[in-house]
C-alpha cells in the first residue's frame, strides 16, 4: 500500500537522478535494520526499533 498525505499526493521514486537513488539507499537500509534482528530476543527487537527510528530521523532530519 503506498501513503497519500491528506491532499492525495504519494511519493514517485522511480527515476535514477542522485536524489532518488540516495533517497532509496536511506530506506533500504533502514529496512535492513528492521528486519535484521534476532527475532527470538525481545531486546534485539527493541534496539532495532530505536536504532532504525533514530536512523530515520537523522537521515530525514526529523525532531522529536
Amino acid at each position: 500500500m503506498k501513503y497519500k498525505n491528506k491532499d492525495g499526493i504519494e511519493l514517485n521514486y522511480t527515476g535514477n537522478d542522485y536524489g532518488q537513488k540516495l533517497t532509496r539507499e536511506v530506506i533500504e537500509e533502514a529496512i535492513n535494520i528492521f528486519m535484521g534482528y534476532n527475532r527470538s530476543d525481545a531486546r534485539s527487537a527493541e534496539w532495532a526499533l530505536h536504532r532504525g527510528v533514530n536512523f530515520l530521523k537523522d537521515n530525514f532530519n526529523i525532531g522529536d
